[in-house]
């Protein structure tokens, strides 16, 4: 009997094997067109928008492209 016994909290006792993990994330974001504020592409400044900032977006492929990105609150 106590050697089932052993035998149980041995089995209890190992570690399971490692899984490996992965992180998929999404997100939603809502816009609002905000008509006051003009956005110039050009290059040239938006002087009633903020500064835009830089940023790396990743595809779902897995590459990266350096955007610039302007947050309005």
């Amino acid at each position: 009997m106590s050697l089932m016994l052993l035998f149980a909290a041995a089995i209890l006792a190992a570690d399971p094997p490692p899984r490996p993990a992965s992180a998929v994330a999404q997100a939603m974001a809502t816009v609002r067109i905000v008509r006051a504020v003009t956005l110039k592409l050009d290059g040239s400044t938006n002087e009633d928008a903020p500064a835009p900032r830089t940023a790396m977006l990743t595809s779902a492929d897995g590459t990266h492209k350096p955007v610039k990105l302007i947050e309005f609150q």
